[in-house]
């Protein structure tokens, strides 16, 4: 999978799962491994809903993909101002201002 249809999955399974805590998705392929990796990184702890919604995203993008891939989907509490540590692909990043605390 090309990484641009890659990109427009995750930004079509991240339509309405965008939750405030929500710092950014990224994400990956390991080809070699078959496994598509897929980052959210959040402001402080998720709710258990705003886990959900991301965990309905990457659902829907590995959706895409037919066996043997497989999901390792990544849950990491990065809170500002942590500088976020995305994977190959950043498909989504909320705006922070940086005189914003």
């Amino acid at each position: 999978m090309e990484r641009n249809v890659l990109i427009l999955s995750l930004a079509r399974g991240l339509l309405g799962e965008v939750h405030p805590v929500l710092r950014a998705v990224s994400t990956e392929l390991d080809a070699a491994n078959h496994v598509v990796r897929i980052r959210f990184e959040y402001d402080g702890e998720p709710s258990r809903a705003a886990r959900e919604s991301c965990s309905c995203a990457a659902t829907e993008v590995i959706a895409d993909f037919v066996t043997p891939w497989c999901l390792d989907e990544q849950h990491v509490v990065r809170p500002r101002p942590q500088p976020i540590a995305p994977l190959a692909l950043l498909a989504y990043q909320r705006w922070e201002p940086e005189d914003a605390s």
